[in-house]
């Protein structure tokens, strides 16, 4: 995917995929369309908005791009059924292309897509008889450029989707949110890395994939905010989200609390021009407080602490892209 763009959050990792039958072919194409990314209210000294593709706030297909499709026995997870499906020729840059799988046979319960498959754990694993499948949420990206802008880490954004039918073309869900850091400064980058100052940024998700409701999860993260600016979890999303997660069988292992975003090739700073760096970052994120730590190619690291308190308005959201630009130049 040209991710020109980005548990609880990582809930967000998974959707409904409902639908209808499938024919009986071997193969059979289903077409899958990719959604755009919006624009969060952002930070003192962010300044304009930066769409993540500089044209349109969205993401595009690249050519070998795998979806893993699941035909989902809601009663006994041994019975669903999940095959790879892979992008048709031409994928290349393309917002709405068809994909070709096997074909999974006649809807049990309801069908399930999630992209991408590098991000299952199990690959194509048979599931448990209550279907859960493992997801894994990786602690380093690597600063990217396509056509000659920086975007974010191909192999870091996750998507998946509800449908009422395979036969009918569908739009992939946003699972993580974007953060966009912008800085000044003297010295070559060689990496950067977020600190969340309470919650995991990677590690692996367990859940029961049949039991997901990915509007109800939109609805749920409505409610995730720390009321008047203070430091606690507004109490009615923690009442709501104890209740999902036990009927989820949600697991959570976090594997830290950083995110790492690491430069191969060092990216040189201006002192009088933001230089944009991108995180794919879970939901839910950075509520509680961040810092950011530049490292260099050439002496010591510099550590903005100018998010390190709790904020409402720091939260990351699944499908949005939030701004941060320290005015400080660093030296």
């Amino acid at each position: 995917m040209k991710k020109l763009l980005c548990t609880l959050c990582m809930v967000g990792a998974v959707a409904f995929l409902v639908s209808s039958c499938k024919k009986n072919d071997e193969k059979v194409e289903i077409t899958v369309s990719l959604p755009t990314f919006e624009e969060a209210a952002p930070e003192p000294g962010e300044g304009d908005r930066i769409y993540i593709d500089f044209a349109s706030n969205t993401f595009k297909w690249n050519d070998g791009d795998q979806l893993m499709v699941y035909n989902v026995d809601a009663l006994d997870g041994t019975n669903t059924k999940k095959a790879v499906y892979t992008i048709n020729n031409g994928g290349q840059g393309q917002t709405s292309m068809m994909f070709t799988g096997e074909d999974l046979g006649a809807r049990k319960d309801h069908f399930f897509a999630f992209y991408p498959v590098a991000k299952i754990k199990n690959g194509t694993a048979d599931l448990d008889v209550d279907n859960f499948e493992t997801f894994v949420v990786p602690a380093t990206q690597t600063y990217t450029v396509i056509d000659g802008q920086p975007t974010v880490d191909p192999t870091a954004l996750a998507a998946a989707v509800e449908v009422n039918s395979l036969k009918e073309a569908f739009t992939m869900k946003h699972i993580f949110g974007i953060c966009r850091l912008k800085l000044k400064g003297n010295r070559t980058v060689s990496s950067i890395v977020l600190e969340d100052k309470a919650m995991g940024l990677s590690g692996e998700v367990s859940m029961k994939i049949h039991k997901v409701d990915m509007e109800g999860f939109n609805t749920l993260m409505g409610l995730y905010t720390i009321p008047d600016n203070g430091t606690e979890i507004n109490p009615q999303f923690v009442t709501q989200w104890n209740s999902v997660r036990t009927d989820l069988g949600y697991n959570a292992v976090a594997s830290g609390n950083t995110l790492t975003l690491n430069c191969p090739n060092g990216v040189q700073l201006s002192p009088n021009t933001q230089t944009p760096f991108y995180f794919v970052v879970r939901p839910g994120a950075f509520i509680k407080g961040f810092t950011i730590t530049v490292n260099f190619t050439e002496g010591e690291p510099y550590v903005f602490n100018n998010y390190a308190n709790p904020k409402d308005s720091y939260k990351m959201r699944p499908g949005y892209i939030k701004g941060f630009a320290p005015s400080t130049v660093m030296p």
